[in-house]
């Protein structure tokens, strides 16, 4: 499992952010960024493949650490 995790980090997160993430604790917006690396990663799709939209909120600052093709707007 920790082989895994360490794949999808080094694959899909940028390296020139910090971590910790902004949100606050018990906020599931990590969780939900987890579940969508670990699909990535079990559809063995391609980084430059995937775009990622987000909006306003908190969940917005999502791209801030996916190394995808993103696209951030109100909505």
């Amino acid at each position: 499992m920790l082989e895994r995790a360490e794949i999808i980090r080094k694959e899909y997160l940028r390296h020139d952010k910090k971590f910790p993430h902004v949100w606050c604790p018990g906020c599931g917006n990590g969780i939900v960024m987890g579940a969508l690396l670990r699909a990535v990663n079990s559809l063995g799709l391609d980084k430059n493949e995937v775009v990622l939209a987000s909006g306003i909120g908190c969940s917005g600052r999502m791209p801030t650490y996916i190394d995808f093709n993103t696209i951030h707007t109100t909505h």
